[in-house]
């Protein structure tokens, strides 16, 4: 399994790939989304489409755009 992760001050996301191709995005643990790829799941946190109300109605984050700042684990 491969995953991304990004720590904020608000809430602890991680992208994780699934068997069948396809990216789940989890935030504090818990699965929200899925994606096509793991851009698209960075990318939703970024414009704040997360599912995660507390997260997608900030005024201001600190989240990267795409997967650069996030860190990548190849062994999750």
């Amino acid at each position: 399994m491969f995953e991304y992760r990004l720590d904020t001050d608000v809430a602890k996301f991680v992208i994780r790939s699934e068997p069948l191709g396809l990216w789940d995005l989890w935030v504090n643990d818990m699965p929200t989304l899925t994606f096509a790829t793991p851009e698209e799941a960075a990318s939703a946190v970024f414009v704040q489409n997360t599912g995660y109300v507390v997260w997608d109605q900030l005024t201001q984050h600190s989240a990267p755009a795409g997967l650069d700042g996030w860190t990548e684990d190849k062994d999750a």
